[in-house]
């Protein structure tokens, strides 16, 4: 296996490991339940991406993408609902609004289901694949999934003012953190496979294994020491 996948497998299991451990601390919690599954939505793109590169140039590496696609939108969902939570939740959603939020979740998945609207094939390289994707869709999907990202950010910095203390200290560090996984994540899986550059499509995982071990750390260890 190209060492690169393997480092997405190695991220793909301590991502595991951890969301395991912060649902275990406490699976009645919606913060620790919408944070581990995150995680294990990590799990999902890292693991998706890997095998894609493994098997480039195969039937089967094209499923491999689609999954990374929806995991990685997965991704941005459940960090929003996760900025509704943290650190303290703000307001209830009512079964309408939490289906009008997740409906583009199901548009997706119906798309990448259904065909080639989104992806349309691999084109295999000796450093990896391009993928060829339909124009129109992509850039659907690079809007919700902005939509996401965008939303989860206004929450966390409006949780930033309102907060002092240790919680401020909290929602600082998960501010920086996804900011910094999130630039990293769009530019070299959103923005660059726009223009027609995949060399580094399997970049976006590596920049959030340690911000999310971090941010992990801060909420869910650290904050219970001083309890």
């Amino acid at each position: 296996m190209d060492i690169k996948n393997l480092i997405l497998i190695i991220i793909a299991v301590l991502n595991f490991f951890v969301g395991t451990v912060v649902i275990l601390k406490n699976y009645r919690n919606k913060i620790n339940l919408s944070f581990a599954f995150l995680l294990f939505s990590v799990v999902g793109w890292s693991i998706g991406l890997a095998m894609s590169r493994e098997l480039a140039g195969t039937i089967e590496a094209v499923a491999w993408s689609k999954s990374a696609y929806y995991f990685a939108i997965l991704i941005a969902y459940l960090f929003f609902y996760f900025t509704t939570v943290f650190p303290y939740q703000k307001y209830q959603l009512n079964f309408i609004q939490k289906f009008l939020l997740s409906l583009p979740l199901l548009v997706i998945l119906t798309v990448l289901l259904k065909g080639d609207l989104l992806i349309i094939g691999l084109q295999e390289r000796s450093w990896g694949y391009d993928i060829i994707f339909g124009t129109l869709w992509y850039l659907i999907y690079s809007l919700i999934f902005g939509f996401y990202m965008v939303w989860s950010y206004i929450n966390l910095a409006g949780n930033l003012k309102k907060t002092s203390g240790y919680i401020k200290f909290q929602v600082s560090v998960v501010l920086f953190g996804f900011i910094i996984s999130g630039i990293f994540g769009i530019i070299f899986d959103l923005i660059l496979p726009y223009f027609g550059y995949w060399k580094l499509n399997w970049f976006g995982p590596y920049f959030s294994i340690i911000l999310l071990f971090v941010i992990a750390y801060n909420i869910f260890y650290k904050s219970s020491k001083n309890i």
